[in-house]
């Protein structure tokens, strides 16, 4: 059976879409002991699918979506590279009904694919329909008491062993940010939950994202530094 990671942040705009995506496909290119690649499934409660701008898929017709999935059993997900594959989603609003019916969707995709990750926005009950659903939840963060002090909140809402770990992003270092974020470290030490170093904000990283690549699509080692903490992250929903 797969596993269902679910990235989750209350606050939009900390780079929950482009995180999910560098997760996803880090995951498909590692081989499991059967000597095949992991196969991925990438969902999202966010019907503007930006998933599909960062990957370079932007310009693609929408056939099936996750709705047509979970009502009728109809799908034809988009393969945004080997082994990878996305659901778009159509619109915001669900069903009481449908919301029991996704749940069980899911379970059933669990049997085709090794990962499920879910790029979950705050859209009514669906998103704690995702935390629950979820066998590990990721926390992207900015480094600003805000971001940071609604992480804390968000902990004391979910399960705590589902975390596996919280990843600061788009850091610009200060002497501020620097102390918030040995702050955070200090707050989970001997939680076992991963604090990742920082991903910096970086122009690399918005070039590629223009370009609709991720970070291993490039062989800059510019990118290294960002490959290996996305690969810590990876390393933690391994286990």
């Amino acid at each position: 059976m797969g596993k269902v990671i679910t990235v989750k942040n209350n606050k939009g705009g900390v780079g929950k879409s482009w995180l999910t995506l560098q997760m996803a496909h880090a995951l498909t290119l590692l081989e499991k002991n059967d000597g095949n690649f992991y196969k991925v499934l990438i969902l999202t409660s966010d019907s503007q699918n930006n998933i599909l701008d960062f990957s370079g898929h932007s310009e693609i017709e929408i056939e099936k979506t996750l709705e047509d999935y979970v009502k009728a059993g109809e799908r034809n997900e988009i393969r945004l590279r080997e082994n990878l594959y996305y659901m778009p989603l159509a619109k915001s609003h669900f069903s009481k009904v449908f919301r029991e019916k996704l749940k069980k969707s899911i379970e059933t995709l669990k049997n085709e694919f090794d990962f499920i990750l879910i790029d979950s926005v705050p859209v009514l009950e669906i998103d704690q329909d995702f935390l629950d659903i979820a066998t590990d939840i990721i926390i992207p963060t900015y480094m600003d008491k805000a971001t940071t002090g609604g992480i804390l909140r968000l902990m004391e809402e979910i399960d705590l062993k589902k975390i596996r770990a919280i990843v600061p992003n788009r850091y610009i270092k200060s002497k501020k940010t620097e102390i918030m974020f040995e702050e955070l470290k200090n707050n989970l030490d001997g939680t076992g939950i991963l604090v990742t170093e920082p991903i910096k904000q970086s122009s690399v990283i918005h070039n590629l994202i223009e370009d609709g690549k991720t970070i291993w699509d490039s062989k800059s080692k510019d990118v290294e530094g960002f490959q290996m903490i996305i690969y810590s992250v990876v390393e933690e929903l391994l286990k």
